[in-house]
């Protein structure tokens, strides 16, 4: 199997283009971490804080009248 040196922050490049080109969804000025290996550029990323937000609103599903993530993540 192929071996990969462990992740640093001093292996990521200054990214190209805005900060929404990032499948992180993070405010960064570094490349994302599916750029850097060629076998992640496949993978489809999911934000995790999305997925924290849609989880808590299926678990509250009353409260989602008065809160919505939709306005939380498209800012």
């Amino acid at each position: 199997m192929n071996k990969k040196k462990p992740f640093t922050s001093e292996d990521r490049k200054d990214a190209q283009g805005r900060f929404m080109d990032n499948p992180e969804n993070l405010r960064t000025d570094k490349e994302s971490i599916y750029d850097m290996h060629e076998d992640m550029q496949t993978v489809d990323p999911i934000p995790l804080e999305d997925l924290k937000m849609e989880e808590h609103e299926e678990k509250h599903h009353h409260e989602t009248k008065n809160n919505s993530s939709s306005e939380e993540k498209y800012k």
